[in-house]
């Protein structure tokens, strides 16, 4: 399999961990790896760097890894919390001379064009910098094959991601049907925990670890996880080969 790097761009829920200046929830503020911003990654692989969301903490999250180039940008689903960073796509567009194409569900096509209208369309004096394409089951940008199918998130629907032996499910509360098997024989999962007990459109820790003893990952990572999750105390929670992701974390695959 072609070899990967996928890096935590962030791995905060919708606002971050802290919650706000000394509105600490259950954290050690003394240690870095609890000062979450909004959930994004990077992956890159055949030379390609590809983007899951595009967080309101964007631009700190690609310059911190470095980033000067973006291939192309995969949405899980509309929240704000996973969109609001779309503007700083146009820094990437300037700086490569490229047109970026974003992979965006069927159902929020409409609406995120519609929001974000000058990214997509070009508004007066602004020229598009990003090209709309309505998500497939199957997929290919290059020579990298993605696979994407829902999943639910309370009212909404999320996808998960796989490239190769790896996936990606923000923002999980239930599988539907048996989609939940096209999630075997993986490398690296990294799936959405926002606090220990379930939200009501959240799953919570013993879901999650449900969903991992029948998958079996060789490795689970932790993401959108507010500031009720201490990173120490909840990798001291955790089985063997699971454990809360952190800011700027990478891994090889």
């Amino acid at each position: 399999l072609t070899p990967m790097k996928i890096r935590i761009l962030g791995c905060g829920g919708s606002f971050g961990s802290p919650l706000a200046w000394e509105k600490n929830g259950n954290i050690d503020i003394n240690n870095p790896k609890n000062f979450r911003t909004r959930s994004s990654i990077l992956i890159k692989i055949n030379h390609q760097n590809l983007l899951i969301d595009t967080s309101p903490d964007l631009r700190i999250q690609l310059y911190q890894a470095k980033c000067t180039k973006i291939d192309a940008v995969l949405f899980t689903h509309q929240h704000s919390d996973h969109t609001a960073g779309l503007p700083d796509m146009r820094s990437m567009s300037l700086i490569n001379k490229s047109i970026i194409p974003a992979y965006i569900p069927k159902e929020i096509n409409e609406s995120m064009i519609n929001n974000y209208k000058f990214i997509f369309q070009g508004v007066k004096d602004y020229d598009p910098f990003m090209k709309a394409h309505i998500l497939e089951d199957s997929f290919k940008i290059d020579d990298t094959e993605i696979k994407t199918f829902k999943h639910n998130h309370g009212s909404i629907d999320v996808q998960t991601y796989r490239i190769n032996n790896f996936a990606y499910s923000t923002d999980l509360k239930n599988f539907y049907k048996n989609d939940i098997d096209k999630l075997k024989n993986l490398d690296l999962w990294i799936v959405g925990l926002l606090r220990y007990d379930p939200h009501p459109s959240h799953a919570g820790f013993e879901q999650i670890l449900d969903y991992i003893n029948y998958l079996k990952p060789k490795k689970t990572l932790f993401t959108h996880m507010t500031a009720l999750l201490d990173y120490k105390e909840l990798l001291s929670n955790c089985p063997q080969n699971v454990e809360p992701a952190y800011d700027g974390m990478e891994i090889q695959i």
